[in-house]
């Protein structure tokens, strides 16, 4: 095990020691990344990359406290652990179980806590990583708690650190329940979810924007479109038809005082597009519309003095949000996000691995490269991966539709 400490003196130090967090930034779970490369990078030099990037994110070397109703990360500098561990006898294949993003278990790439180690007013690390070498590969396996940042600040930070590792220059690129009820909540709703897998080649994701594009009506993303089509899929297999969407969204580029798209943190909406149409052109307009109103100033200005409010409230009361209903889907996208530029050195043959299958929940992944039988690393060429948790009955059905074509 390696303790690494932030270089010193970090950007905040002499100006700071607690940085606030908002209701909004509430979100008391971790984030469990894996990233694997094809070749052996060195530890010496890994640990000095992480202290250099701590020096620039203090606070992920900080402690979680809550005192009086008071949410804030104290800058302690605490060192991050990061643990080691060598296979050298096998490849990566021996634990992971093939090229999608999405895996069911990444646990023995991760260096975990004690059961009853809670972040809170304690010395439980907010980060945490661990280190697996196999024969010819590295797994950087990273633990990052959902307060320090959202999926895009993770991103920057894991991008920094590959940067660091390889001497180059930083490029920028409702209702609230207990923890228990929740948990137990979003347990009985996926006890029986299974894993539904698609990868839509890039070629296949330009015609389907095309088509649903075709309305003129607005300018419509091909995440607008993907959404619309899966949930067209989903409702052609369903008795009851998808009539909400909850998209999580980013809102780094709006223009406002109180918006810095530089700033660490959660900068993420969830967005409810309700009464939805059953045709995928009035779907995708619709999440489209919402979208943009969320984006709108003034609305994103009363939708996180709202929403802050209500988290930071729950979270004082014990308590949490539950997302789940039978007639909605939830979306996630990270089709945007390259996760695999983060390659330390590997920029041809790096992969990136998450976890986490939720009932009618839709992750889009960027696709991982695959090694031809020439030995070379070829790109999927814009190609997406989609994972949702659906029943047994429900994966066999959709996945006989999205067997004959987005046409």
């Amino acid at each position: 095990m390696h303790l690494v400490s932030p270089k010193l003196p970090t950007i905040l130090d002499h100006h700071q020691t607690t940085v606030d967090l908002p209701g909004i930034d509430l979100l008391l779970v971790y984030v469990d990344n894996v990233h694997v490369l094809p070749g052996k990078i060195g530890l010496e030099r890994f640990n000095n990359a992480l202290s250099d990037t701590l020096q620039l994110y203090p606070h992920a070397a900080g402690q979680l406290r809550c005192q009086n109703g008071r949410w804030f990360i104290e800058l302690t500098n605490t060192p991050v652990p990061v643990d080691v561990s060598y296979i050298q006898e096998k490849d990566s294949s021996s634990v992971l179980q093939n090229d999608w993003v999405i895996q069911e278990d990444l646990s023995s790439l991760l260096h975990h806590q004690p059961v009853d180690a809670n972040p809170i007013n304690g010395t439980v690390p907010l980060v945490r990583f661990k280190l697996t070498f196999f024969m010819d590969e590295t797994c950087i396996g990273i633990s990052w708690h959902h307060a320090l940042a959202d999926g895009i600040g993770l991103f920057r930070f894991t991008h920094t650190l590959s940067q660091f590792y390889q001497d180059k220059a930083i490029t920028p690129d409702r209702d609230a329940y207990t923890f228990t009820y929740v948990d137990d909540t979003y347990v009985e709703a996926n006890k029986s979810a299974e894993n539904l897998q698609w990868r839509f080649s890039g070629e296949e994701l330009r015609r389907l924007h095309t088509i649903t594009n075709s309305s003129g009506q607005q300018a419509l993303t091909i995440q607008d479109c993907l959404t619309a089509y899966l949930v067209t899929v989903l409702n052609r297999c369903r008795e009851e038809p998808i009539r909400i969407i909850n998209n999580v969204v980013s809102y780094r580029k709006v223009i406002a005082p109180f918006v810095d798209e530089n700033v660490a943190g959660n900068a993420s909406l969830f967005i409810f597009t309700q009464q939805l149409p059953l045709d995928m052109v009035g779907i995708a307009n619709a999440i489209r519309t919402s979208i943009l109103r969320s984006r709108d100033a003034q609305e994103l200005e009363y939708y996180l003095s709202t929403a802050s409010d209500s988290m930071l409230t729950a979270a004082n009361l014990g308590k949490w949000f539950c997302f789940t209903s039978d007639d909605m889907m939830g979306v996630n996208s990270n089709s945007r996000i390259d996760w695999c530029s983060a390659h330390f050195g590997f920029p041809d043959g790096s992969k990136f691995h998450t976890i986490g299958v939720y009932n009618i929940f839709v992750r889009p992944f960027i696709s991982n490269p695959v090694k031809g039988v020439d030995g070379i690393w070829h790109s999927r060429q814009d190609s997406i991966d989609v994972s949702m948790g659906v029943s047994a009955g429900l994966k066999s059905r959709m996945l006989d539709i999205l067997a004959r074509g987005v046409e």
